[in-house]
């Protein structure tokens, strides 16, 4: 059976806020040729008052009639809806979507008690692992080991955007060694890093998505002398994931199935050349 990776179009804040933008998004994604879509459940009542992005975080939340109507939205265009959960008050919420499978952020893999509420929830977990230590890491596999659940580890460098030259792909195979099943989320601009982590044999590939990178939005708050940045211009545009998606599909037919008998039109070659130069025994 030839292997299928699957291929996220994260769209995290890109939308504004705006329904009609993220049902945009929805269609263009499903242009692309991804197979899930993935959104962001986080609440702004759970952000202090004294952190300076709660305001943006109150404009950019997605209410829960928004998550009922992009999940339909979704159904609509054949693409899986996926969404990040922060916090055990939105579990109820989140299961009632009926979803099978949920996202954790790179914040809460430390979170025991969370991963285990999660796991009693939903069938398949998807953990990132930026921001995250090699004990961090293995201590998360093992609890979600234990507790029985499907689950996929992403590789993960949390700097947005990330260089190409710490995207740290090498850190998959390690992760291939301790976990079932692996990914990559793709913070890096392009597509270069992400046609790499194909090649590799990841499960699920993430990566951000915006129709387009000049879009306006209100920038992240950063530390003095650092460049304020958009989820926008991180994020890549629907002809990337085209490009994305086609090369996922043609490295799944240049890799096969494994099967090892000869190809049928092998065997028509193999008799025309055996013995042609004479025996050798």
């Amino acid at each position: 059976m030839i292997k299928k990776t699957k291929i996220i179009a994260e769209m995290a804040s890109c939308h504004n806020g705006d329904i009609n933008l993220a049902k945009a998004m929805i269609r263009a994604a499903a242009d692309a040729g991804v197979d899930i879509v993935k959104f962001q459940s986080w609440q702004a009542g759970k952000v202090s008052e004294k952190d300076p992005d709660k305001k943006r975080y109150e404009k950019l939340e997605l209410s829960d009639e928004d998550h009922i109507i992009l999940a339909k939205e979704c159904k609509k265009y054949g693409v899986e809806f996926l969404t990040t959960c922060y916090d055990l008050d939105r579990i109820p919420f989140l299961k009632s979507l009926k979803l099978d499978t949920i996202k954790v952020s790179s914040v809460n893999l430390k979170e025991e008690k969370f991963l285990k509420e999660l796991a009693k929830n939903f069938k398949h977990i998807i953990v990132s692992t930026g921001m995250s230590k090699k004990e961090e890491i293995e201590k998360a596999v093992k609890i979600l080991s234990k507790l029985g659940v499907k689950f996929t580890v992403l590789h993960c460098v949390a700097l947005y955007p990330t260089p190409l030259e710490k995207a740290n792909l090498e850190k998959i195979n390690w992760l291939k060694k301790i976990a079932p099943s692996v990914g990559y989320s793709d913070h890096t601009l392009g597509v270069d890093a992400s046609i790499v982590a194909l090649g590799m044999g990841i499960d699920v590939l993430e990566k951000h998505f915006t129709l387009s990178r000049y879009l306006p939005q209100d920038t992240h708050t950063t530390r003095e002398g650092s460049k304020a940045i958009t989820t926008h211009e991180i994020a890549s545009e629907p002809h990337e994931f085209k490009q994305i998606c086609d090369w996922a599909r043609k490295s799944e037919m240049i890799m096969g199935d494994g099967h090892l008998e000869m190809e049928p039109e092998e065997e028509m070659t193999r008799k025309k050349y055996t013995g042609r130069f004479g025996r050798t025994s």
